[in-house]
């Protein structure tokens, strides 16, 4: 009688931890399913709504932009999968080295930074934006939050060699605002100046971008 009771209690012990652990291996699902989703979100809510290429227009505000067409003149043909690379930026601070794409797409964006609008073209007198996404780690612009003003940028292309920048401005705003794009020649006094686009830690709530403005030196 004592050994059956044993065996019972033997039998109830195992149900109770069979069902521990199932119950933990449940939970450690569902909670790695629920951070990819949220990975998921970030990287939906980082992807720039504007997508820039050679006919693409932007909006600022009630003005619609042209973005420049210098697809066809440009001498560097190289590509990293179907993409054009027009150059390489630099930024010693925060360790970046990587190529910059022709246009804006999903994909480009995966695999390096990327032109999404330009008044004249990379490295030209006028303003250039290239946009990088901001992976909360070491990739792209991810540690665009470290830099300051002073800091410096290169950019190198084919056809005008490394131009270095220096940031000289620095502020954040919403996705949709354009309104710091559109400086051409005859607004930066005949200077080439770059602006970076990245999404900031927040903004799958926020929906919001820091933005850095470098001119050359």
């Amino acid at each position: 009688m004592e050994e059956k009771k044993t065996k019972i209690i033997g039998i109830v012990i195992g149900i109770i931890i069979a069902i521990i652990i199932i119950a933990i291996g449940t939970a450690i699902f569902f909670t790695i399913r629920g951070n990819k989703k949220d990975d998921k979100k970030e990287a939906q809510a980082e992807t720039p709504e504007v997508i820039s290429g050679s006919s693409k227009k932007v909006t600022a505000g009630n003005t619609t932009l042209n973005s420049i067409d210098v697809s066809s003149s440009s001498k560097s043909k190289k590509k990293m999968e179907e993409y054009v690379i027009l150059g390489e930026i630099e930024i010693p601070k925060t360790g970046l080295k990587c190529n910059i794409l022709e246009e804006v797409t999903k994909r480009s964006i995966e695999i390096a930074v990327a032109q999404m609008y330009t008044t004249g073209g990379l490295n030209q007198p006028g303003n250039t934006v290239i946009y990088g996404h901001n992976y909360r780690n070491s990739l792209f612009f991810s540690k665009n939050d470290e830099l300051e003003n002073g800091d410096k940028i290169y950019i190198t292309d084919d056809e005008n060699g490394k131009i270095t920048y220096e940031i000289y401005d620095i502020f954040e705003t919403t996705s949709t605002d354009t309104t710091f794009y559109n400086r051409a020649a005859d607004t930066t006094g005949g200077k080439r100046e770059i602006t970076l686009s990245t999404c900031t830690d927040d903004a799958s709530e926020t929906d919001r971008r820091l933005i850095i403005l470098a001119r050359e030196i």
